[in-house]
């Protein structure tokens, strides 16, 4: 398993990755929309394939991606 906690300091915002080291199929979840560039940049770096973004809960404070 590939585990990855990432933050957002504007928003205060923890993003999640999670992937399975075998398939390499992963998922985002509480993505930020302006963090988009970076998280995409990290599935590259780390060859995964993105299978599924997942949102907990709504975000009063900001455009979720």
């Amino acid at each position: 398993m590939i585990f990855r906690q990432l933050f957002d300091r504007e928003t205060c915002t923890y993003t999640y990755l999670l992937a399975n080291s075998d398939s390499r199929d992963a998922v985002i979840i509480d993505p930020v929309r302006e963090q988009f560039d970076r998280d995409m940049k990290l599935l590259g770096e780390l060859n995964l394939q993105l299978r599924l973004v997942l949102e907990t809960h709504i975000h009063a404070d900001h455009v979720t991606g």
